[in-house]
């Protein structure tokens, strides 16, 4: 009967010792430990704009669990920031929480405790970012997951429709002609193309920048009808008539 009762007891302890003390949960469900999940956005203009990321912390012990978190960036874009809130919310240079919430035996944690915040600033791009919750006394006792926030550029649509952008002048052209741009936080890539009538590229320029000019030099083509496409993060935007005359 000894020998059976330090048996059961050995098993019993193998359970415990093998179970996860601390478990996940993200929209709903479980999510294993050491998952990726994704928090997909699109840049805005906004400079101040976050995206957020959510879970739930359960203590699947019979006891009460002082728990911390800590946030470690993995990859992120240049340029963006995060931070971290853990019952309190902390500066981008806190990695982790000052403090341990306390999660009742069996219980999660409410939906406020926890959020990872990711600010882009402008700058589109995937950033991953790994939060860790561990047991305060017992640090190896823990549990993570990752998240890529995947920021996109905004629409043309929206672009054009919170853009400044002038028609080409002089129209009729010379020797050259210029257009005035003003673009919103977004345009990662511009480019202006030149078309003759038959659909030939016959010249193309790229340019950076939020506003500004862009001078284009048509004194090499011969006279007559061209069109010109301006691309914004490698989509057209639009295109217009212009004439080549000397």
């Amino acid at each position: 009967m000894k020998k059976f009762l330090f048996l059961a007891v050995l098993l019993i302890s193998g359970v415990y010792a093998g179970a996860q003390v601390l478990t996940l949960h993200w929209d709903g469900q479980d999510i294993e430990n050491g998952a990726t999940v994704n928090v997909n956005g699109e840049m805005t203009d906004n400079i101040y704009e976050e995206f957020l990321s959510h879970v739930l912390v359960k203590n699947n012990t019979d006891r009460d669990m002082p728990v911390k978190a800590r946030r470690e960036d993995i990859d992120v874009v240049t340029g963006s920031k995060n931070y971290l809130c853990w019952e309190s919310c902390y500066p981008d240079d806190v990695t982790e929480s000052p403090n341990a919430y306390t999660i009742p035996a069996g219980e999660m944690t409410p939906e406020t405790v926890f959020s990872g915040h990711y600010l882009p600033q402008g700058y589109v791009g995937t950033s991953t970012v790994k939060y860790t919750f561990f047991n305060e006394n017992e640090p190896d006792d823990q549990v993570y997951f990752l998240v890529n926030y995947v920021i996109s550029p905004t629409s043309v649509d929206d672009i054009l429709s919170n853009a400044l952008i002038s028609s080409a002048y002089p129209n009729p052209a010379t020797n050259q002609f210029t257009i005035d741009f003003e673009f919103p936080i977004g345009v990662e890539k511009a480019e202006l193309k030149l078309f003759n009538l038959v659909g030939q590229e016959v010249l193309s320029k790229s340019f950076t920048g939020i506003n500004g000019k862009i001078q284009v030099s048509v004194a090499d083509l011969p006279e007559g009808i061209y069109f010109y496409n301006l691309v914004l993060n490698e989509e057209s935007a639009f295109a217009k008539k212009l004439i080549v005359r000397r």
